[in-house]
């Protein structure tokens, strides 16, 4: 995701025609904001990735949306800039699964939030 972050960057700057600082402010925000959100993804990736050790459904489902996130917010950058303010018929479902996952992995992360876990400590009483 981080790769995808800055291929995205490399994107905006030299490939686009024209490129995005010559693009109304509407456009230039979108492209920045859906460019932000891509870092947003990469970031919660190593949250996630940093939290392996506790193993939960929460975190199984986790692992799932942060899949579907990253997918839907390229498909964002790519199509929603030109539509303006108004085209986010992936980026608000994309941070909608971000928000999910946050909270599958904050549930999986809390104490007793991984039922094999909890299961050893108690037997170990």
């Amino acid at each position: 995701m981080l790769i995808l972050f800055l291929l995205s960057g490399a994107y905006m700057r030299w490939v686009r025609e024209p490129g995005v600082k010559e693009a109304t402010p509407e456009i230039r925000a979108v492209y920045r904001s859906r460019h932000m959100f891509l870092l947003l993804i990469a970031v919660a990736n190593l949250a996630y990735a940093a939290g392996l050790s506790r193993k939960s459904r929460a975190t199984s489902f986790a692992s799932l949306v942060l899949c579907a996130a990253p997918i839907l917010l390229s498909i964002a950058f790519l199509k929603e800039p030109e539509e303006g303010v108004t085209g986010r018929a992936f980026s608000t479902p994309a941070l909608y699964t971000l928000f999910a996952a946050a909270v599958a992995m904050a549930i999986g992360a809390r104490p007793g939030g991984n039922s094999a876990s909890a299961e050893a400590a108690s037997a170990s009483k």
